[in-house]
């Protein structure tokens, strides 16, 4: 290798992993939260949760090279954790200019039991509230950094974590953030919001069917049952508040895409953005047509992936989202 090459490559290496500004561990407590069975292989979270830890292993923050602030991606995983979407997603935000920042939230509240179990066995409740304190605390922690741009901070998350960043979009301040981006979102575990602080946009491979009973049962036309929501929970206040395990147990949730229409009449920035030639989590990689079982015997439709051109296309679609609020 020419030594021209090499001060190229080790300049690259120091711009995505030299330590940033000084920072402050913020560990689990020691009590964090523990695991509780509720059906036969099937658990929730009970205890206290964990905060976002920027020491934590499973964090990464990457900026792109040659930029002093850059925009920042908060990017959310979904419910088996940390995976290769969300990895790609990070990479695919970095080329474009974003500092990216991605963590395990289970992990944060020492659970390490991997996709296996995480996407299978338990509630989406369970996972929500652990993705949304960490979630909601990372955006915290960014807010005081002096090397990204605090007034252009925006969130990408899929599946569960698409739920989470529903409600995030309103929690946070429309002074930081430029754009929630809310990829299959579910109608069950947190609910969603009643009220939206930034522009959220919904979005929606054609094909996603991830937790159907039947190949076409789409996501956001699904109303899950209300025993499967919380509303014991910080979080902004929303739909699970009559709907829950406590409260209407035995109805249903509403359709997100029902949710979506009262929000655009009540004047909400949200827009539903559908993809053709895509499933569930369209930065995963190619399609693949699953199936998943849920709990002991649940057995359930779980496309997943997408063509290259739908990630190109929403790539294109979030850029000109940017582009018009820089």
């Amino acid at each position: 290798m020419k030594i021209t090459s090499l001060i190229i490559v080790c300049v690259s290496f120091l711009a995505l992993s030299a330590p940033s500004t000084a920072q402050q561990c913020n560990p689990a407590p020691k009590n964090v939260a523990s695991l509780k069975e509720i059906r036969p292989q099937s658990f929730t979270v009970e205890g206290p949760l964990a905060e976002f830890d920027p020491c934590h292993t499973s964090v990464k923050l990457q900026r792109p090279l040659f930029s002093n602030k850059p925009p920042l991606m908060i990017i959310v995983h979904g419910g088996g954790g940390v995976d290769l979407a969300t990895r790609n997603a990070a990479d695919a935000f970095r080329n474009k200019g974003f500092a990216s920042l991605f963590f395990d939230s289970y992990e944060h509240n020492g659970f390490n039991q991997g996709f296996s179990f995480w996407g299978s066995r338990a509630t989406n409740e369970a996972r929500q509230r652990m993705i949304y304190k960490v979630t909601l605390s990372a955006y915290e922690w960014a807010l005081k950094r002096d090397d990204i741009n605090t007034n252009q901070i925006y969130f990408y998350g899929v599946s569960n974590g698409g739920a989470v960043l529903a409600n995030i979009a309103g929690a946070v301040s429309q002074t930081h953030v430029k754009g929630v981006f809310a990829e299959g979102t579910p109608g069950a575990g947190l609910g969603l919001p009643d009220q939206l602080n930034v522009p959220l946009r919904m979005i929606y491979g054609k094909l996603d069917n991830y937790g159907g009973r039947s190949e076409d049962e789409m996501i956001w036309l699904r109303q899950d049952p209300c025993f499967t929501n919380t509303a014991s929970f910080i979080h902004p206040k929303g739909n699970a508040l009559t709907c829950n395990g406590l409260v209407n147990s035995g109805g249903r949730a509403a359709k997100p895409i029902d949710w979506y229409e009262e929000q655009k009449k009540k004047g909400a920035d949200v827009e539903v953005w559908f993809y053709d030639n895509a499933a569930h989590g369209i930065f995963l990689g190619p399609i693949q047509k699953n199936m998943i079982t849920y709990g002991a015997d649940l057995r359930r439709f779980a496309w997943v992936g997408a063509d290259a051109s739908a990630r190109s296309k929403l790539l294109d679609d979030i850029m000109q989202h940017y582009t018009a609020r820089k």
